[in-house]
């Protein structure tokens, strides 16, 4: 199979979909590899090295011609013209925040799967590592947006313990793998810490995790959430369900009750996100924006900003699925692995998410 490996041309975005290494073992395994010239630079992989590992560096429009093309993020409007019929497209695509795009893949028969919806057992083992990694940046960027020259209220978020100032307040709405980093992040640096889940299993084995630490695991209810995101310093919703866009849970009534100066980072803007206020996503050249005094950090490609740390991690997840895409074919490797159907949202030119589907009002067909 021809596989293409493209540079994505979203905002911000440094991260490749696919390692020198993981070049190599598709090469080793019969396949011919574009790679866009300069593709990896951003996360650190040089042309030669993705040469050593068999591949051939080429144009944009090249790399484009892949029946099967890897990428990170989803195309944006100016790669439409390069969009190939019967095409198959990989990536972390998150599409119900991307309409246009999805009725782009109808239009040309794409094939797409999305990478971050992939399940194993009730685990999403390719979103997960990427959700540490928001989750971790989330509480830096809190810090860093406090802090008076950028719009904050001023306020060092781990305190001084010594001279008895107290570290700053980090509400974590939602229970999942970014939440847990963001949260130990926030105890690491002396925060004390709110999370609102919903789920009492999850709950249950919050509270079993950080037993004894300074933090408070709340049922999620909409009192709960009026009440403490009041007292936040740092808000951090990490909402995201599964192939789906999600409510607008933070209702514009409670942003305006949080103090002047604090900072919100939604996690999950890349499915659209849960904060009513926030209408827009921002990018990392204009990252916040503030509104009712309160500074809104909004990117959609969080672990972008850690390009290289991220390829790896994107790239030990994808390589299982790629291969076998590669070796057998689209149905016959559809047939063979439950989990990649799993992560499959258009099948040649048609929904096959159902949640996707709801979320953009377009027509779902059940893949047989």
């Amino acid at each position: 199979m021809i596989i293409g490996v493209v540079k994505d041309l979203k905002q911000g975005e440094e991260r490749v979909g696919m390692t020198p290494e993981n070049v190599k073992i598709l090469v080793e395994a019969g396949h011919q590899l574009f790679v866009e010239n300069k593709a990896g630079a951003g996360a650190g992989f040089s042309n030669e090295q993705y040469i050593e590992a068999g591949a051939e560096i080429v144009d944009r429009a090249k790399a484009w011609e892949a029946e099967l093309l890897v990428r990170v993020k989803e195309p944006l409007e100016e790669e439409y013209q390069y969009l190939k019929q019967g095409q198959i497209i990989w990536g972390f695509l998150h599409l119900p925040a991307n309409k246009a795009c999805v009725e782009k893949m109808m239009e040309m028969n794409i094939t797409a799967f999305s990478a971050e919806n992939i399940a194993a057992d009730g685990i999403f083992p390719l979103l997960k590592p990427l959700s540490a990694i928001a989750g971790r940046r989330a509480v830096n960027l809190g810090q860093y947006y406090l802090e008076k020259q950028h719009g904050g209220q001023g306020i060092l978020l781990p305190g001084i313990p010594d001279s008895g100032i107290e570290a700053g307040h980090v509400v974590i709405f939602g229970g999942g793998t970014a939440a847990e980093n963001a949260a130990d992040i926030a105890l690491s640096i002396g925060c004390s810490v709110v999370i609102l889940e919903l789920n009492d299993k999850r709950i249950q084995e919050l509270e079993a995790r950080y037993l004894g630490k300074n933090i408070q695991i709340i049922k999620s209810t909409t009192e709960a959430l009026e009440e403490h995101i009041k007292e936040a310093d740092v808000f951090i919703s990490t909402i995201l369900i599964p192939g789906a866009k999600p409510p607008k849970l933070v209702k514009e009534f409670m942003v305006k009750s949080m103090k002047p100066g604090s900072v919100i980072v939604d996690i999950a803007i890349d499915q659209g996100g849960t904060v009513e206020t926030i209408e827009r996503a921002t990018s990392h050249a204009n990252p916040v924006f503030v509104k009712h005094d309160v500074i809104h950090y909004a990117v959609p490609n969080m672990p972008g900003a850690t390009p290289r740390t991220s390829t790896l991690v994107m790239s030990k997840g994808n390589i299982e699925y790629l291969k076998l895409i590669a070796d057998k074919g689209l149905d016959e490797a559809l047939a063979a692995s439950l989990p990649l159907t799993s992560g499959m949202s258009v099948y040649k030119g048609q929904i096959v998410s159902l949640a996707l589907a709801e979320s953009i009002d377009l027509p779902y067909v059940e893949k047989k």
